[in-house]
């Protein structure tokens, strides 16, 4: 446990150390053939990815399973709409030039070089995700259950640019006077990144029944779940990748939340599922930072999905019903998905989805995704992604089932 919790920890900062340009993620769950599905998961996860998605279809298995583990599963999405961190690095050189050729009465070039890339940073703008998730799945006809550790996140930058640098900058470059040291450090200009990281320790639990005919399932998920926020607030010129994620600008909070799911087998084939991930809601706010400061809203989520599988091709669909979980100064995410899946003997997968954010129609992504899975034991999941306003992403993950 404690290692997965390293690995969390891992990935999120190493999301803020690349300037965090990035497009939000799908939910609270990395899982790479879901993934690669167009986010779908909540009417057809296998038993394993189950514990991630919806705890109720860890009923449905062989009677020849007797353990699934994922570990580790892990998927990170990026979009640099603004090229973001290139332009910051650009402020940052112009500002070093300028700031060696302070006092010497010959800096009206570094001045205007500096001007330039501080307007063509100004307003610039990234969001992260990423997530990383273990199970141990225990499937059984009474009540299959499952260990589930996973960590998820986002992070988001911004380049804050005054316009009284902008008019200093635009009289040092007329040659009128030279900036000095003391001048430079008067700037205003900041760079401005929050970042939220979760990472949750739950028990899985699912019980199968009849109703009407029809199987019916359900599951809930009681788990432990941690919140660590980051409040980056810093001049611009001393933005720093490795400063970003320092005990400075964090602030922790911790407590209990719960998952439940529902699932149908209105067929042989098709599937319907029903989900309500953090039915406890909570807003965990930053540190405040040169009076600035945000709250990291985690939202009760409910999804519903459908399925329709005979074992060769499955096709999935996902709907959240409710907004995504995010921070209060972003506007609310809300996601549909579908996706398809063809499945060669239990040996190969190919994978294909669309995933849309409803509240926003620009952001937008295509997935696609391949399975190795030699004598249905060991599963090797790749899956690639990309959309609008230069998204890209990718996941990867291993599981072994016996």
């Amino acid at each position: 446990m404690m290692k997965v919790s390293m690995i969390t920890h891992g990935i999120t900062l190493a999301l803020l150390a690349t300037a965090l340009p990035a497009a939000q993620a799908a939910g609270s769950w990395t899982e790479a053939r879901n993934d690669a599905m167009g986010g779908t998961g909540v009417a057809s996860s296998g038993y394993t990815a189950a514990a991630l998605a919806n705890p109720a279809l860890m009923t449905r298995h062989d009677a020849s399973d007797d353990i699934g583990i994922i570990l580790p599963g892990i998927g990170a999405q990026v979009s640099d709409p603004d090229n973001l961190q290139d332009g910051l690095d650009r402020v940052k050189d112009n500002w070093n030039r300028l700031s060696d050729a302070a006092g010497s009465g010959n800096s009206a070039a570094q001045s205007a070089a500096l001007k330039k890339s501080l307007q063509d940073v100004s307003g610039d703008s990234g969001h992260a995700s990423a997530g990383v998730s273990a199970v141990i799945a225990i499937p059984n006809d009474t009540l299959p259950f499952a260990l589930v550790v996973k960590g998820w996140g986002q992070a988001k930058a911004r380049a804050v640019v005054t316009d009284h640098d902008l008019a200093y900058l635009d009289a040092a470059q007329t040659g009128i006077f030279s900036p000095t040291q003391d001048d430079l450090n008067q700037l205003t200009s900041r760079a401005e990144g929050v970042a939220a990281l979760v990472s949750e320790y739950g028990l899985a639990m699912a019980h199968q029944f009849t109703l009407a005919g029809t199987p019916v399932s359900v599951g809930i998920t009681p788990k432990f779940q941690r919140v660590d926020t980051w409040n980056y607030n810093v001049a611009i010129n001393n933005y720093s990748t490795s400063d970003f994620h320092s005990g400075e600008w964090k602030r922790s909070e911790s407590g209990g939340n719960v998952d439940i799911g529902f699932a149908a087998q209105l067929t042989p084939e098709w599937t319907l599922g029903l989900t309500g991930q953090n039915l406890v809601s909570r807003n965990v706010a930053t540190r405040e930072v040169n009076g600035l400061k945000d709250t990291f809203q985690i939202r009760p989520q409910a999804t519903a999905g459908t399925s329709w599988s005979n074992g060769f091709i499955t096709l999935a669909t996902d709907v959240d019903l409710t907004p995504a979980s995010g921070f209060a100064s972003d506007e609310k995410a809300q996601y549909a998905g579908v996706g398809a899946e063809l499945n060669a003997w239990d040996w190969a997968q190919l994978r294909a989805g669309y995933r849309a954010d409803m509240r926003n129609s620009e952001n937008n992504v295509f997935t696609a995704g391949v399975g190795i899975s030699p004598f249905n034991v060991v599963h090797l999941e790749l899956t690639g992604m990309a959309g609008t306003d230069r998204t890209y992403g990718a996941a990867a993950q291993l599981t072994f089932t016996f």
